[in-house]
């Protein structure tokens, strides 16, 4: 398996996103070297400058800036890489993203974990090269939230007409 040092990985990775501002851009590639070089840390927890923490927080609340854009730099990035492998098997697997503070439940659908807690459901497909043996990428994401006003139905799914 082939290891790239932090900085270059999110350089390539997400250099070329559409954020409408190369600012933007860069501050994503600063933010993603910090939390690929320290793995499962929260941004509260980076060892980074005071100003690289404000403008990290600025970045993740900054409205302008999408999801998408972010994860579609990273798509392709993957999607050219697949295209020099002659084997490529695709990983898929759906988790849910539980959460039960305050701040974020608004925005969130439920969960199987009762009514106080919300969840954010990802389907992420990741490309595998067998021949050598490396991780190429995530090539799709899928995220989804469950209606709320829905919870509790799912047993009267038999009742509900066929579309």
């Amino acid at each position: 398996m082939t290891y790239i040092e932090p900085t270059l990985w999110a350089q390539k990775q997400f250099g070329q996103a559409h954020l409408n501002d190369p600012r933007r851009t860069q501050r994503l590639v600063t933010l993603a070297a910090s939390l690929a070089e320290q793995p499962g840390v929260p941004v509260s927890k980076l060892i980074i400058s005071p100003a690289e923490m404000e403008g990290a927080y600025r970045f993740i609340r900054n409205e302008q800036i999408k999801a998408e854009d972010i994860a579609e730099a990273g798509f392709y990035v993957t999607a050219q890489e697949a295209l020099e492998q002659q084997t490529l098997l695709a990983l898929e697997d759906t988790t849910s993203l539980s959460y039960s503070h305050r701040s974020i439940r608004d925005e969130l659908g439920h969960s199987n974990q009762g009514n106080r807690h919300r969840a954010m459901f990802v389907h992420s497909t990741l490309l595998f090269a067998p021949d050598t043996q490396s991780v190429i990428g995530l090539i799709e994401q899928q995220r989804w939230t469950r209606d709320i006003e829905k919870r509790g139905q799912r047993h009267q799914h038999a009742t509900r007409p066929y579309k």
